[in-house]
């Protein structure tokens, strides 16, 4: 399989996020003109970003959709952090429907067989993780030069993503343990691990942990290009449930190419936040950022993500759903569209 492949020429629709919501994908996707096929009559195509799946009522439904989409030709996907845990059958919230389909889930959700699922499982193998041509870039989370180039290096039929993966994760960790490093990082476990999930603690900085998580993170191109960058915290934050030693890194504030960057990912939030993201992942990354403006040193990166993901939350809460959303942006047009019809125009910041 291609890591890094070929975008497709012509005008495009990127569609952000998508997390499981097949009525918000089906909306959308009449919206921006598509019939059920995927045919556009501007001869338009579809590129996803990631995340399919997760938290929302039907992943399955999600994936067979956009399955057909790109074996039909007319869309193309990339993988998202969340296909990895998928590949990787590592249990996280909001993935039970595939990794435990046993297990009483938080909001009712479609399971999947073992039949389908080893389907599936083959058909997300075939994804790459980052998409490309002259004008335009498309990656899940983050666009890191050595990263890219890095998978761009191993782009060949003798790699699986999941495995490419473990291997990354598994030379750090040996070698953290020749340092004895990983001695450090129990020391601070036992002492700390029953607290990090307290949000009342008097948190305490943990500078092993911090520089684990963080290696993990950077010393992985996958994780980059999936999650995002990383950097050891000022200080312990709580977000997500937990206390937390490295923080995200905004990494469109450096970026000075050329060519366009549109990614998902980063829960973006209108000014009317979802309750739910505001413990999401610490503070707003793109705070004081228009949602429907432009980004990096030459306005040309853009977030597509407006946390569709958290509607089963905000179903559950009574609140407004359309306070997340999915959307998709047009190229080379800079429109965004949302699943609700609201259309804007993207402006310079």
């Amino acid at each position: 399989m291609k890591l890094v492949d070929s975008l497709f020429d012509g005008p495009l629709d990127i569609v952000g996020d998508i997390h499981g919501e097949i009525d918000a994908l089906r909306q959308l996707l009449a919206g921006l003109g598509y019939d059920e096929a995927g045919n556009h009559p501007d001869g338009r195509r579809l590129v996803f970003v990631g995340d399919l799946v997760d938290r929302g009522p039907d992943s399955p439904a999600v994936l067979r959709a956009v399955r057909d989409l790109v074996n039909n030709g007319n869309a193309q996907c990339i993988l998202g952090n969340h296909e990895l845990n998928l590949l990787r059958d590592d249990e996280k919230h909001g993935n039970s429907w595939w990794t435990a389909p046993e297990k009483e889930t938080e909001h009712e959700v479609a399971r999947i067989d073992d039949v389908e699922k080893t389907a599936m499982r083959d058909w997300l193998e075939t994804l790459p993780l980052v998409l490309e041509r002259d004008d335009l870039r498309v990656v899940h989370a983050c666009w890191n030069d050595a990263a890219v180039e890095t998978l761009r290096a191993l782009n060949g039929p003798d790699y699986r993503v999941a495995d490419l993966y473990d291997e990354y994760q598994r030379a750090l960790y040996d070698e953290m343990a020749e340092l004895r490093f990983m001695n450090q990082v129990r020391k601070e476990w036992a002492q700390f691990m029953p607290k990090l999930e307290d949000p009342d603690w008097d948190a305490k900085f943990m500078p092993f942990k911090a520089e684990l998580d963080r290696r993990s993170q950077m010393d992985n191109p996958i994780s980059v290009v999936t999650s995002g960058e990383e950097e050891t915290a000022d200080k312990p934050f709580w977000a997500g449930g937990r206390w937390r030693m490295v923080s995200r890194v905004k990494w469109w504030e450096r970026y000075d190419d050329e060519q366009a960057v549109v990614f998902g990912h980063y829960w973006r939030r209108f000014k009317d936040a979802a309750i739910i993201l505001s413990d999401k992942y610490g503070p707003d990354l793109f705070d004081g950022v228009e949602p429907h403006h432009w980004m990096g040193q030459r306005n040309n990166v853009y977030c597509v993500d407006f946390s569709v993901g958290a509607r089963a939350s905000q179903r559950a809460a009574g609140e407004s759903e359309q306070v997340c959303s999915l959307a998709a942006v047009r190229w080379p047009e800079g429109e965004v569209v949302h699943d609700d019809g609201r259309r804007f125009m993207l402006e310079d910041t």
